[in-house]
């Protein structure tokens, strides 16, 4: 991997960017990748969109969601203790004793999330499934008026960025997606000096884990002919985890190509294709369902959307403390790289039934 690419990676991840507050973000991605590009704009929605121009009008479009989840503040008490709703999809259980970035009214502001502790817990109270309403935010203060000063009712916050690397292993919150954003910014630099045939969209989606709005509006605007969603997937090389029920997904060995119903049959045997010739490491996920990524709505707009998935393997999926391996980051970012330089005449999907 670049330098460039982990020094990216490493500013990003400190960012808060729950669904609907990804700017701090977007702008990180927007100054990455401008120079490798010819044009960057913002849609109405929020998506960033980077275009690096082709020899033709045959648009590909890669897609990685810039949002995270998190949380947005709703009620502050008497006493200074900040109340909140979950953006995204939180365990709530895992919540009690996590530290706590708040996007402020003058900046960060840093807090804990309180709960009782079991000394003082009756047996009802020791429960293991929490409510919403069971927690709260400490920042420190004595009062409304003092919390008052420093945040208020709609704010966003995000699990404190506590970034741990070993080797190529890299835990952090907010991995879901912005590996998929890295496998971008390192793809984009390899192609900088290529002369392609398609012409590339890369966008940087908003409110994906919302339902994938984002995304489907990016999609509809730019029309592609083709849109691969890279994003992460479920590891399942660690304890408690099911390769029967969910698949043989290892960290470290590869990029993760789908195959199923929401994307299409001919572009994976493309990238299967690929990945062989190239020797990339790869590993495949079956997915009989409509996945949750952004290729789910994109797929079906329109008059449909030929859709491919890109996949890297992380643990701890929406925790503080997701987990993935670099070196699948960085086959991401060669299979984009083949896919991309591709020529247009390979990019044709449509079959005519002749009598």
């Amino acid at each position: 991997m670049q330098v460039t690419t982990k020094k990216f990676l490493n500013s990003i991840l400190k960012t808060i960017s729950p669904s609907g507050f990804e700017e701090e973000a977007l702008g990180v991605w927007g100054k990455a990748i401008a120079p490798y590009v010819d044009e960057v704009y913002y849609d109405v929605l929020g998506n960033l969109v980077a275009v690096k121009k082709g020899r033709t009008d045959k648009k590909m479009m890669f897609v990685a969601h810039t949002d995270e989840v998190g949380f947005m503040l709703n009620y502050i008490d008497d006493k200074g203790f900040l109340y909140f709703r979950k953006i995204g999809g939180i365990d709530v259980n895992l919540l009690p004793g996590q530290k706590i970035a708040i996007n402020g009214l003058n900046g960060l502001v840093y807090g804990v999330i309180g709960k009782k502790p079991i000394h003082l817990q009756s047996k009802d109270e020791n429960k293991h499934f929490f409510d919403i309403e069971d927690l709260w935010i400490d920042i420190g203060v004595e009062n409304r008026s003092e919390a008052e000063q420093l945040v208020r009712v709609g704010n966003s916050a995000t699990f404190n960025a506590d970034i741990m690397e070993h080797g190529t292993r890299i835990s952090s919150k907010a991995l879901d997606d912005k590996v998929g954003l890295a496998s971008m910014i390192e793809a984009v630099q390899i192609l900088a000096n290529e002369q392609l045939d398609l012409t590339l969209y890369f966008v940087a989606s908003v409110q994906e884990e919302l339902g994938a709005r984002g995304g489907r509006v990016a999609a509809m605007g730019i029309q592609p002919d083709v849109c691969i969603a890279v994003d992460v997937t479920h590891a399942t090389d660690y304890p408690t985890m099911s390769s029967i029920k969910n698949g043989n997904i290892e960290m470290g060995a590869g990029v993760v190509i789908t195959e199923g119903p929401n994307v299409n049959k001919v572009l994976t045997s493309i990238l299967l294709d690929l990945v062989t010739k190239a020797a990339i490491a790869y590993q495949t996920e079956a997915i009989s369902h409509p996945t949750g990524t952004d290729v789910n709505p994109i797929q079906i707009i329109g008059q449909g959307v030929v859709t491919g998935l890109l996949s890297i393997p992380c643990r701890y999926m929406h925790t503080p403390v997701e987990m993935v391996d670099l070196k699948d980051v960085e086959a991401t970012a060669m299979l984009i790289v083949k896919i991309a330089m591709l020529p247009s005449d390979k990019i044709n999907f449509q079959k005519v039934l002749k009598p």
